[in-house]
């Protein structure tokens, strides 16, 4: 393939936002992109997160090995 040829796929991309009716400002299109880009997420992978085991809920299922006072009654 030489660089004057593209395929035919590269060249028709599928519009992003289509108006159906009425007559939208500048303004109104732009807002509505920012708000379907913003929901749509976005693509930010900084690699592995870090562990936070702050209330994971196996911590609630150890043992309990006793009150702070069983051992003051044992005498």
């Amino acid at each position: 393939m030489t660089a004057d040829q593209q395929p035919a796929d590269a060249t028709e991309a599928k519009p992003f936002l289509t108006v159906v009716s009425g007559n939208p400002s500048d303004e109104d299109v732009a807002v509505l992109v920012s708000v379907l880009s913003a929901a749509g997420g976005g693509d930010s992978d900084s690699g592995q997160e870090i562990r936070n085991d702050w209330g994971r809920p196996t911590d609630m299922h150890r043992p309990a090995w006793g009150m702070p006072t069983s051992f003051t009654n044992r005498g």
